[in-house]
């Protein structure tokens, strides 16, 4: 279950089962996780400290007026995770997978506490003046956060580097730049030019909440495809898949939100990226998410998956075990 965890995060759940154990809980909770986080995390807990009250010691006593007096627990036990728990790592794993990162870590551990709006760690990081947007602004402050100045014209100031494709068709290069000015939120746009020119132009027009990522193109035909995700309330919803004729710059919706044909009963589905797209230009390879009902909730496994475009109906290809591609 933890493969893809750093070893740091790894601890972090070691830790918070000690600290369930110490409180006599059955269960691993998320205010555990909490305690976990800070102990292991002295970036994370030294960065909130300086704008909060939070501090391992703080929360520690906060829980023990919240928690009824129980008798420890041996550390031998292997306590389960509660449902929070297990819902605040689905959350983290799913923020990695939106920031296109390999690895879950104690940051993604952290944000998925704060998704999980409505458990006690969560009101306890409100209640010490830490919040979602504190977080993806305190954490998210990357040495290679610089706004460096564009040697290409059309690209503005404030982008780094993050993918190039090669059109054929068109001769267009096409390349996925992010914005270095939005914390931890993975903001890309999308800019084009002929290989003849120098001059890039941008690929749209999206708002500042929209992302336009994972482009894709094939020899054949014209087009770059690529995903577009809106970020709000905390997470990346899906915005659609959009196709751009890089002939007549034409920019047109393929597959509108929330109109996925799923072959199998589901609660929700989900775009993570594109992966190919066939020569025609006319069935899309992609990786996708969809959450299962099960007895105790919910569960979310991965697919490679393909889509025809005319009639949006999806095959699932692989069951994708070890997603982090």
């Amino acid at each position: 279950m933890f493969e893809r965890y750093t070893e740091k995060a790894r601890r972090v759940i070691f830790f918070s089962r000690y600290e369930a154990s110490q409180f006599g809980s059955p269960y691993i909770e998320s205010e555990h996780l909490l305690l976990g986080l800070l102990r292991e995390s002295k970036a994370i807990s030294s960065k909130l400290a300086l704008s909060s009250s939070l501090t391992v010691d703080n929360i520690r006593k906060d829980i023990e007026r919240h928690t009824p007096v129980r008798e420890g627990l041996s550390t031998s036990v292997d306590l389960p995770l509660s449902k929070e728990c297990q819902n605040i790592l689905r959350h983290s794993g799913e923020e990695a997978d939106r920031l296109g990162h390999k690895h879950i870590g104690t940051e993604h551990i952290l944000v998925g506490i704060l998704l999980e709006q409505d458990c006690y760690a969560a009101r306890l990081l409100r209640e010490h003046g830490v919040s979602l947007e504190t977080v993806r602004s305190e954490i998210g402050e990357e040495p290679t956060r610089e706004l460096a100045q564009p040697k290409s014209p059309g690209i503005p100031t404030g982008y780094r580097w993050k993918n190039l494709l090669y059109n054929p068709a068109s001769e267009s290069v096409v390349i996925e730049m992010t914005r270095t000015d939005t914390g931890h939120l993975p903001m890309s746009r999308l800019f084009t030019r002929h290989i003849g020119g120098e001059f890039y132009e941008q690929i749209g027009n999206p708002p500042d909440d929209v992302s336009h990522e994972s482009p894709i193109t094939c020899e054949s035909q014209p087009i770059v495809i690529f995903n577009s995700v809106k970020w709000a309330g905390g997470g990346g919803h899906p915005d659609g898949v959009y196709s751009f004729d890089l002939r007549t710059k034409e920019l047109s919706v393929c597959i509108p939100k929330d109109s996925l044909i799923i072959p199998e009963p589901h609660l929700r589905s989900w775009i993570l990226t594109l992966v190919s797209l066939s020569e025609d230009g006319e069935t899309l390879y992609l990786k996708i998410g969809i959450e299962k009902s099960v007895s105790e909730g919910g569960v979310v496994h991965y697919y490679l998956a393909s889509l025809t475009l005319g009639d949006k109906r999806l095959k699932l290809l692989s069951v994708l075990k070890d997603i982090r591609f």
